[in-house]
């Protein structure tokens, strides 16, 4: 662990991003922990950050930012939103309050708080019309609500979708940046998706494909595009997760995601309802950007809680003697 964390450190002085930094120490010290108190300490958090926010732009102290749903042409600012930096962030933060009870309760969800999560998803979907938001929390909720219904046992094809969600969403993620330049059907995927792949594109030719990349966040950011209309634009907003990991950090950070999953189906591939909500966690980052942001956290800590690298060492050790024996 410790050699890992002066890795951390040494590319975070040539990057100045201390994020793995961080999130070494936070995997080292939750070991053993009880992930339940993680998961109420979020919610508590984001429940706190909301009222706050609510608060200061009701008093006038944080703007109402109007959005536009097409990044390109940038028509129809009707998305509000209500003191937050984007439109997005509050729908996406009721959603995952959602996956915050339903990971804490675990099979004893309540279909009433879940009817009252898709009462709040709406009202809050009317101002800030965030289309992908109201979607995955009503198909979590929808999906939980049917779940609870079955008997916990192990669900082989869930518990695949789970460790394969971030490898199939990451290779076609990376696909569409050049499945794109077909036009076509393509063109009408990405018109839903908000032109998120074609912001991609302008970010992968300028920074490329690296292994791991070391660049500076300033010059990751510095992005300064000009569109064929005139219209200027300063940095490029990734909003896929997995372009935003391929891109920023590399291709091979993506595989550290690839565990996560894999470790995530395992501890929970008796239970249907958390098998689902983390697939549907992973479905969300496909239209957003949380893998290393707070909200996707306390999966990380929870995949990582009783995960010991002397044991795998260990056992990786023995079944290489296995192999030598067998010979």
């Amino acid at each position: 662990m410790m050699v890992i964390f002066m890795i951390t450190l040494l590319y975070a002085m040539k990057t100045g991003d201390l994020y793995w930094s961080i999130l070494i120490l936070l995997i080292y010290n939750s070991k053993k922990i009880n992930i339940e108190s993680v998961y109420r300490i979020s919610l508590r958090i984001i429940i706190i950050g909301i009222i706050s926010v609510l608060f200061l732009y009701l008093i006038g102290v944080l703007p109402d930012v109007l959005t536009s749903r097409d990044t390109l042409e940038q028509i129809d600012y009707n998305r509000h939103s209500l003191g937050f930096y984007h439109s997005n962030v509050f729908p996406l933060l009721i959603f995952y309050l959602e996956v915050y009870y339903i990971c804490i309760v675990k099979e004893r969800v309540r279909d009433s708080v879940i009817v009252l999560f898709m009462i709040f998803a709406v009202i809050v979907n009317v101002f800030c019309r965030s289309r992908n938001a109201i979607i995955i929390s009503l198909l979590l909720s929808v999906f939980v609500i049917l779940a609870k219904k079955k008997e916990n046992g192990e669900n082989k094809v869930l518990y695949h979708a789970t460790v394969l969600s971030i490898p199939v969403m990451s290779i076609f993620s990376f696909s569409m940046m050049f499945l794109l330049l077909r036009g076509g059907i393509w063109n009408t995927i990405d018109t839903f998706f908000s032109g998120r792949f074609r912001l991609a594109i302008f970010k992968m030719r300028r920074i490329g494909f690296h292994f791991i990349n070391v660049m500076s966040n300033e010059n990751f950011i510095n992005d300064n595009i000009t569109y064929a209309n005139g219209q200027d634009l300063s940095t490029v907003v990734l909003d896929n997760g997995y372009l935003y990991i391929i891109l920023r950090y590399g291709i091979l950070v993506l595989f550290f995601y690839f565990f996560i999953a894999y470790l995530l189906a395992k501890k929970n591939k008796r239970n249907i309802c958390i098998l689902g909500t983390i697939v549907m966690v992973f479905i969300a980052n496909f239209v957003d950007n949380d893998l290393v942001d707070y909200s996707f956290l306390p999966f990380i800590l929870w995949a990582f809680n009783d995960f010991g690298t002397n044991n795998v060492i260990k056992n990786v050790r023995v079944k290489f003697e296995k192999i030598k024996e067998d010979k």
